[in-house]
């Protein structure tokens, strides 16, 4: 009796650890989102205080949102930088998917030459940091004359394709030969199986390169501030917000607000796309774990 007491005892004891852990982590994980969205409705510039009356503002603005939405800066607007990041974002998506899928599609069905040394190396090329390639590909783009959206797409596109294909080869992998056998015997030649039977199952691993493609695209800063920076209508969302809120100008201090703002503004797109990608997304990773659903 005393045992089974003391079984329940120490169920109860892990129960409430765990929880306690789970909510500690998720307090660390949403307090700076939160953090972000009240500084955005704060009528001052600087960062607020960590004081518990200040993190339950009693009076909201929409100074920093109405700046943003209103203010012409060197002849450009932050609407018409959104619209520009996300044209940019979903042509990179777009692309990646494709390559993505041929190659990852290639290297598990094909009979490529070195095939095994190809997918190694395409492995191991996913290690290197974007941002070691950032010079080289402005001074080629630059020496062709392509530090535009066209080159800013090709420079982004093999960042996300190259990885996204690893996983494509491991999901593709996954998914039975005589599938496709069958339907080729039914009169679909091989692209015509590609394109209805893998593609369709590899679903959820379209859904990861997409987003991945779109969010890298979306929220980088350094490559396309290199390559955009003299034709203003053409920049991209995060350096318009870095100008307007002006953390790049040493003589004014930076306003805040209006950079929370700016953050809460371009999130909406990004939480938009996680929301119906989710349940892909989860899909995709336990495949790739090897869990069947």
């Amino acid at each position: 009796m005393m045992q089974i007491k003391k079984y329940r005892l120490f169920k109860i004891l892990r129960l409430v650890i765990s929880y306690a852990v789970l909510i500690i982590m998720a307090a660390f994980s949403i307090f700076p989102l939160y953090y972000v969205f009240v500084t955005s409705f704060s009528n001052a510039p600087n960062l607020i205080s960590l004081a518990v009356s200040d993190l339950l503002p009693k009076h909201i603005y929409f100074t920093a949102y109405e700046y943003l939405f209103t203010t012409n800066l060197y002849g450009g607007s932050f609407p018409l930088w959104i619209r520009n990041s996300l044209i940019l974002a979903g042509s990179t998506a777009i692309i990646s998917v494709l390559l993505a899928l041929i190659t990852g599609y290639a290297l598990s069905r094909l009979n490529v030459p070195a095939k095994k040394i190809l997918a190694t190396f395409i492995y191991i090329v996913t290690f290197f940091p974007y941002t070691a390639s950032a010079v080289p590909l402005y001074l080629l783009f630059a020496k062709f004359h392509l530090l535009n959206y066209i080159g800013l797409i090709l420079a982004y596109t093999p960042g996300t394709s190259i990885f996204a294909a690893f996983i494509a080869k491991l999901s593709i992998d996954s998914i039975p030969a005589s599938y496709e056998e069958i339907a080729m015997i039914d009169g679909l030649s091989r692209f015509g199986a590609f394109l209805r039977i893998v593609m369709r199952l590899a679903l959820p691993v379209v859904a990861l390169t997409a987003l991945l493609g779109f969010s890298g695209t979306y929220l980088d800063f350094a490559l396309a501030y290199s390559f955009l920076l003299p034709n203003v209508k053409e920049w991209t969302a995060t350096i318009g917000l870095y100008y307007m809120a002006g953390l790049l100008n040493q003589a004014s201090a930076p306003a805040y607000n209006i950079f929370a703002a700016g953050a809460v503004i371009m999130g909406i797109p990004l939480m938009a796309l996680f929301i119906v990608s989710q349940r892909m997304m989860t899909r995709a990773y336990s495949n790739l774990a090897g869990v069947k659903q």
